[in-house]
């Protein structure tokens, strides 16, 4: 168990305390389920899911060494079951302590982001392993026009990744792609070796303190059943197919991205346009649609999970109010929002001070 520090503990009881003013991403927090900061492994830590009482064994058993936050598959059951998950997109590459930060604030799962940053997959390596620090797993969005290059995908996966984020996504071929790249065969075309995800070939698994070496066939199914694979739909033309695409059986995601889709419809980032709202709200009750047609069938399947952009509270109690599971916010915003209210803060005393001499 690690012992927090007294300077981190009052940065901790100072985050808590912050108002508008303060620093802004801790108002991220999911609503229903908070970080309890004294009960945690640094190695792995699992947020506990609304009331659920997290017992030793359950840490013992996700936070010993060799343990991967992909063995855990917290991520993608709640993906799979439709479960509210906050993220947090980020680019900012040659930073990692605000990886960590986000990890011990209890946020589900990082966003890497490879189509609006020059990230390559060394530089998303060092984000994976801060991530993996605090027990938290990382999704990379690969840049535009990747959907072809399985090869450049999996270097990725090899660092570490949990999944794969598709950019553009707009028919069933391209989810398809992503599949291949993600999944072992027999469900795709990934290449097998020793990496992280396996921990080189020493992995184990730990129940009830009794420790055991997994075989490789084993951390590959495992691998096939948690990690996970992520479209984004922000055009029209990816509308337009979007019952194609929800018809690959592994994919787990649908984020609908306003930003791109905005433009797509020469409303340039007005995401909050009333034009562009309605066509996410739209596109959420789709997918919603899709999931019970699929589920009065029969036919074993699992929901896919809808998410969108959050970047404020506003926005996240807006989109979950409309059955959005899955909400992102972006570390970026976050640093400019807290940033500009604290100088904010600092003129507004400065001219009140000015102003009374």
């Amino acid at each position: 168990m690690l012992s927090l520090s007294l300077p981190l503990r009052r940065s901790i009881a100072a985050l808590s305390k912050s108002s508008s003013g303060g620093i802004s991403s801790v108002k991220f927090l999911p609503l229903k389920s908070r970080l309890l900061y004294s009960n945690f492994s640094s190695s792995n830590y699992r947020r506990p899911i609304n009331n659920e009482t997290i017992s030793n064994d359950d840490h013992a058993t996700s936070s010993l060494p060799h343990t991967h936050s992909l063995s855990n598959g917290r991520l993608k059951h709640r993906l799979r079951q439709g479960l509210p998950l906050t993220g947090v997109v980020t680019g900012q590459y040659r930073d990692t302590d605000h990886v960590e930060m986000l990890g011990l604030m209890g946020y589900d799962f990082l966003w890497a982001d490879c189509e609006h940053s020059t990230a390559s997959p060394d530089h998303v390596l060092n984000l994976i392993v801060a991530a993996e620090r605090r027990g938290i797993p990382t999704l990379v969005r690969i840049g535009y026009g990747y959907q072809n290059i399985i090869g450049h995908t999996q270097k990725y996966m090899v660092a570490g990744a949990q999944g794969i984020l598709l950019p553009q996504c707009e028919s069933r071929e391209n989810v398809k792609r992503v599949v291949e790249a993600v999944k072992f065969p027999p469900l795709g075309l990934r290449g097998l070796a020793g990496e992280r995800w396996n921990a080189w070939g020493m992995a184990r698994r730990t129940q009830q303190r009794l420790s055991t070496a997994l075989s490789i066939a084993e951390c590959v199914e495992e691998a096939n059943r948690h990690s996970v694979v992520g479209v984004l739909v922000e055009t029209r033309h990816g509308l337009e197919a979007l019952e194609e695409i929800l018809s690959v059986e592994e994919l787990d995601l649908v984020f609908i991205a306003p930003t791109d889709l905005s433009s797509d419809l020469g409303l340039h980032g007005l995401i909050r346009h009333p034009q562009v709202l309605q066509l996410v709200e739209d596109t959420v009750n789709r997918i919603h649609r899709y999931n019970q047609e699929m589920r009065i069938n029969g036919k074993g399947w699992h929901p896919v999970s809808v998410g969108t952009l959050a970047v404020s509270t506003d926005d996240y109690v807006y989109w979950r109010d409309r059955n959005v599971n899955v909400l992102c916010g972006v570390a970026q915003c976050m640093f400019v929002e807290g940033a500009k209210g604290f100088m904010d803060a600092v003129k507004e005393y400065e001219d009140k001070d000015d102003g009374s001499g």
